[in-house]
């Protein structure tokens, strides 16, 4: 059976357009990713050829960690999220039920992985062919497992601009290294990974064992330099000259993942379906789809998110 979904914003999710069935309860959580609190999203879903099916929808949620229940806060009625305070840890057994007249309960539950292994990192700049590139490599200790991994580069900038102060951050994946065949034997062998999403920006992650048959180190190349900048820049004005100054700094760092098994076939079938939506009138085939929820659609699943040191030369030393 073939499921789509909509964007995250919307409030209802239609699915399934060529069966008749009853609404169903949507469930999207990722315990771990978030530090002292769970959020997640929950609203009713309801097929598409059966619309008359749409009811009120009045979810009474049960939150527990390790048997122990822990109260939901709405934050958003209209658009279905919730938080839970909690600090998690690597182990810990994280479940949710979720209840509303008419619709059949929903229950998921996962387990939060172990931290992301031990590794050396090494960044610098390297020629590849004609081409200089920047490139990060992450080599991880083959002992720790979880069912995956995922790295991710976060930049965090901001400036002073006519004494008004701006910042911002955001994550993204870089890209694989090396990315010419040509080119593979010129640089170490890298670990076969997929790029997937969480909350819209994307992370390169991998099966641990890929560890077993493969190299254990991960290199990313990115056009930036990944050093922390900082000084003053010129802002011109529309013939040329120069009308000010602005001060800025720049910094990155690397986000590292642990991903439980059904944070990383959820996310992958995600991107399957995304991928392939031009090929199947913008239908997944049935075998690119997953969930862990029973009695419903969506995910929820365990995850463990640390962030590395601002990359600065010393940082690279004392790592590598």
């Amino acid at each position: 059976m073939a499921i789509y979904f909509l964007g995250v914003t919307s409030c209802v999710k239609p699915f399934d357009p060529d069966y008749d069935l009853d609404p169903v309860i949507y469930l999207e959580g990722y315990p771990g990713a978030d530090n002292g609190m769970v959020m997640f999203k929950i609203m009713p879903a309801y097929s598409k050829s059966n619309k008359a099916a749409a009811i009120p929808f009045r979810p009474d949620i049960t939150f527990s960690v390790n048997d122990e229940v822990i109260a939901t806060e709405c934050i958003d009625q209209e658009e279905g999220f919730y938080t839970a305070s909690c600090d998690l840890k690597p182990g810990d057994k994280v479940r949710i039920s979720v209840f509303s007249d008419g619709f059949t309960p929903a229950h998921a539950e996962t387990v939060i992985p172990e931290a992301f292994p031990e590794r050396k990192i090494d960044y610098g700049v390297e020629q590849l062919g004609d081409d200089t590139c920047s490139v990060v490599r992450v080599t991880i200790d083959k002992k720790n497992r979880a069912y995956a991994y995922g790295v991710q580069i976060c930049t965090y900038s901001a400036q002073v601009i006519d004494g008004e102060y701006y910042e911002d951050t955001y994550r993204y994946a870089g890209n694989l290294y090396p990315t010419d065949f040509e080119y593979s034997e010129m640089s170490p062998m890298n670990l076969e990974a997929v790029d997937i999403q969480i909350r819209g920006e994307y992370l390169w992650a991998w099966e641990a064992r890929m560890l077993d048959k493969g190299p254990n180190t991960f290199s990313i190349q990115t056009n930036e330099d990944l050093y922390i900048s900082e000084g003053d820049r010129v802002i011109y004005d529309e013939y040329g000259n120069e009308a000010s100054t602005y001060h800025y700094i720049r910094k990155n760092k690397l986000v590292l993942y642990s991903m439980s098994e059904e944070f990383y076939k959820y996310r992958v079938a995600y991107e399957y379906q995304r991928d392939y939506s031009g090929f199947t009138g913008f239908i997944a085939p049935s075998n690119y789809c997953y969930s862990n929820v029973e009695n419903g659609f969506g995910v929820f699943a365990g995850v463990n998110v640390i962030e590395t040191d601002w990359i600065t030369e010393e940082f690279i030393e004392n790592n590598r």
